[in-house]
């Protein structure tokens, strides 16, 4: 940084107000006419500053890793520098105050950048400390600012963009003629940038006439060049219309001028690689948020006579058992059963924007037999009596179920989400490699709706349906108006697993056996979900009191029939996980060093010799490519919200939320008029970030289980004020079941709006570099340093985060009648 001389310390305005008088020729009489009072050593130093200041300068300027805002090219008088929006401003001002690039210039830049920068720096432990104080002391921090990303969204180039800073003149119409800048070109558009009072719109037609070109080359035009104004951005007191040619008249030469141009200059240059950028940001999200997400989509096809039936689903480890609920004692799925035509068309015709219900459901075992009860929240509604005994005794049974169900249309060209690459001959391969083959398109052409099913039932939610229901053994009968019945043929549904880094290192196989557990004081028996060579996943009938890294002894009475040549008893396994309920347990072989597990051998000879018979807990693709495919199309049509947790050395930042649906209500209430758009204040004040979130991660493992918190918030919808429009509260954190429904209450009174918002939590583990390997590429041949700065974001995310919107369920589950209910939705469909 440069240092000012002491002496002239106290005439820093003076100078900084004689500054454009140093290119006037009467520069001498101008100074001894402001400074007649100051003696002449000291008037002959400003002097000398000021000559100082207005020498020529050749020096670039490269502000990239000093500012925080993007740097582009700037090129003026054929030097290259790298400055922000803002500097770029500040670099034209100085322009105009000496008259040409001097010192006094580069200077300021400099000096100004580094300062900022150290500000900065200086004040982040002090801001970090004194946002957290703020929140503790009543929640006064009223902006937690996310940057947010819409799944499955592509910004597809025809050609490429080059970073290119040029003087041009506009014409808007035949009074307003103006000189503005270019930000980017391309040979069918350019991005400008303009003082903001000028009158631009999307929709208008402007000519332009390209300056600097003219000046530099024979451009044989004319005319000015017509656009086109698609978008308009404004920004730090600028407009930055993006246009594009209308081609109203012939210019082939210019044409084939700008391509040349483009062509010859985008290494120097560097293209624009904006919308790659994005993308492999938005599919590097996609990739951490997908395989972890609860919810089970299941892909709804129409049949020539309208009938509507569940086909697929797709799979991953968080959401597999969803559909494993509905195995019957023949291991049959039958989850078509709950999802039946009548159910799917009359979720298709509500309403509302966002299609929803709470479905509700239970086994009933019998004779060896089991039986499937299951009923929508309005089917129950029809029958005040039925619901109290379906709710009563459904909740009193093991397997209870309780599903949010959403439905989305499908648009089947959305299978193909092409890459960002430019369409030139050496990324045709790549582009024509992603597309869905004939074969899936074939299979997928029928696809109508995606139904995503999310598992809310959990032991405190249990126990409060039967606190508010009761039921006598006399009345259960009546509930085989909801029974599945036995004859009714059971539609399959292909389970595709989700495409992904799986970082398991064994194929896991679904099957149902005996397995007898025996701790240090007590034996239970036991069912099996799935087994690999290492370990296996069971489910009992009730809690089992186990910690992580217990050891345990097993036995497979059912296997042991089949097989003399190993004992399988006593089998040493050791507690690697569990459900909240303690009633899943994930076991792994606790094999002593230098010892041969009997368990491995058995389960290494069993699958080795019927890998036909035995089901893989992820089916691998029948169809190659459908499991891409059935990803493109649910990843633009799923109403939750994912967001991400980034660690930069001992600090976890929240920073980035990723969404599908912009319409949802649940979304609408982190809608902000900020410059990122989106406020995280009703999720993250009170300190939630630390004390909720990270606190939550902390308890996590890699291959746990999401952990999950509801969030309750009362949003005061005639409020402005986002810190007196919301309050939100952690279900957890208030004293009592009463305390929670009061909260409700005043929740849901006139303009008053509430809000159930159930938040998981998974740890994450590398990011699939290979999905986004091709466009990763392409950004590092131009920029390398943005390629490095994608990679360490994408690397840093620890954790990943879904929040799904389970009002109606809490509201039905703390005894809230279906009308109030229906209601509240509808009241907030004003949010929308």
């Amino acid at each position: 940084m440069t240092k000012v001389d002491p002496t002239l310390a106290e005439y820093a305005s003076l100078i900084e107000k004689l500054k454009p008088s140093v290119k006037s020729p009467d520069f001498d009489q101008v100074l001894n006419s402001v400074t007649s009072d100051i003696p002449k050593p000291k008037r002959f130093l400003i002097k000398m500053e000021l000559k100082r200041l207005a020498t020529p300068c050749a020096r670039r300027i490269d502000l990239r890793g000093i500012v925080d805002e993007e740097c582009t090219e700037y090129d003026h008088q054929g030097v290259i520098h790298y400055l922000d929006d803002t500097n770029i401003e500040r670099f034209e001002k100085g322009i105009d105050k000496f008259g040409w690039y001097c010192n006094g210039v580069y200077e300021e830049i400099i000096n100004r950048s580094r300062q900022q920068k150290q500000s900065r720096n200086s004040g982040i432990q002090t801001e970090d400390v004194r946002a957290d104080s703020t929140a503790d002391s009543g929640g006064t921090v009223a902006n937690y600012p996310a940057v947010g990303l819409q799944f499955g969204a592509r910004q597809l180039r025809e050609e490429e963009r080059m970073n290119y800073t040029m003087q041009i003149e506009i014409e808007a119409s035949v009074t307003d003629l103006f000189k503005a800048v270019t930000t980017d070109i391309s040979v069918s558009g350019c991005r400008l940038k303009l003082q903001q009072k000028y009158p631009i719109v999307p929709g208008q037609l402007i000519y332009v006439r390209f300056l600097s070109l003219e000046k530099e080359f024979a451009l044989g035009l004319k005319d000015k060049i017509q656009y086109k104004v698609i978008s308009v951005e404004k920004k730090q007191g600028y407009i930055y219309p993006r246009c594009v040619r209308t081609y109203d008249v012939d210019t082939h030469s210019f044409d084939e001028f700008l391509a040349n141009f483009i062509n010859g200059n985008k290494r120097r240059y560097k293209l624009n690689l904006d919308n790659t950028v994005d993308a492999v940001l938005i599919k590097g999200y996609e990739q951490y948020y997908l395989p972890r997400v609860v919810s089970l989509p299941v892909y709804i096809a129409k049949h020539e006579n309208g009938a509507l039936y569940p086909v697929m689903m797709l799979s991953n480890d968080h959401n597999k058992h969803v559909s494993r609920h509905w195995l019957d004692e023949n291991n049959q799925n039958c989850l078509s059963q709950l999802l039946t035509h009548k159910r799917i068309s009359e979720l298709a015709n509500k309403t509302s924007v966002t299609k929803e219900t709470t479905i509700y459901g239970f086994t009933h075992i019998a004779k060896g037999r089991t039986y499937f009860y299951s009923a929508t929240c309005d089917e129950l509604a029809q029958d005040k009596n039925l619901q109290r005994i379906f709710l009563a005794f459904g909740s009193s049974k093991k397997n209870w179920m309780v599903y949010k169900a959403q439905l989305n249309e499908l648009n089947i060209d959305g299978a193909y989400l092409p890459t960002t690459l430019p369409p030139t001959k050496e990324h045709k391969a790549i582009k024509d490699k992603n597309r869905p083959s004939p074969r899936v398109l074939s299979h997928i052409a029928k696809l109508k709706y995606v139904v995503t099913l999310t598992q809310l039932a959990d032991d405190d939610a249990k126990a409060l349906y039967q606190q508010n229901n009761n039921f006598e053994l006399s009345e259960v009968n009546q509930l085989k108006v909801y029974g599945h019945s036995k004859t009714d043929p059971v539609l399959p549904i292909e389970d595709v697993a989700f495409k992904y880094v799986n970082l398991r290192s064994q194929t896991r196989y679904i099957y149902k056996t005996t397995v007898i557990v025996s701790t240090e004081y007590v034996d239970k028996i036991a069912i099996s979900k799935d087994f690999s060579i290492n370990g296996m996943q069971i489910e009992c009938p009730e809690s089992m009191n186990v910690e992580k890294y217990e050891k345990l002894k097993i036995e497979l009475p059912d296997l042991q029939q089949i097989s003399s040549k190993f004992k399988l008893k006593g089998l040493a396994y050791e507690v690697m996980g569990f459900n909240k309920a303690k009633t899943i347990i994930h076991l792994r072989v606790f094999e002593e060093r230098g010892q041969n597990h009997v368990a491995k051998q058995f389960f290494e000879q069993l699958i080795d010799k019927n890998k036909e018979k035995l089901k893989p807990a992820f089916m691998g693709n029948v169809i190659p490519g459908l499991a891409e495919a059935l990803r493109n199309l649910y990843v633009r049509a799923q109403n939750n919200i994912g967001f991400f947790i980034h660690k930069r050395g001992i600090r976890h930042e929240l920073k980035n939320i990723g969404y599908s649906n912009a319409q949802t209500a649940s979304l609408k209430l982190f809608t902000s008029d900020n410059e990122s758009g989106f406020n995280l204040y009703p999720l993250l004040r009170n300190n939630y970030l630390n004390s909720f979130i990270v606190n939550m991660l902390r308890r996590l493992q890699r291959d746990s289980l999401p952990a999950y918190q509801d969030l309750f918030i009362r949003v005061r919808t005639q409020e402005t004020n986002v810190t007196s429009r919301f309050e939100t509260i952690l279900a957890a954190e208030m004293r009592s079941n009463s305390a929670r429904k009061i909260f409700i209450q005043k929740a849901s009174q006139n303009n008053v709006l509430f809000f159930a918002l159930r938040v998981y939590l998974s740890r994450t583990g590398r990011p699939d570099t290979d999905y986004i390997s091709h466009e990763l590429a392409y950004v590092s041949q131009y920029a390398i340093h943005k390629a490095k700065q994608l990679e360490e974001d994408l690397w840093s995310v620890t954790a990943v985060g879904d929040i799904i919107d389970i009002t109606e369920e809490t509201m039905l589950r703390y005894g809230f009648d279906q009308s109030k209910v229906e209601g509240q939705l509808a009241a907030r469909s004003a949010l929308v």
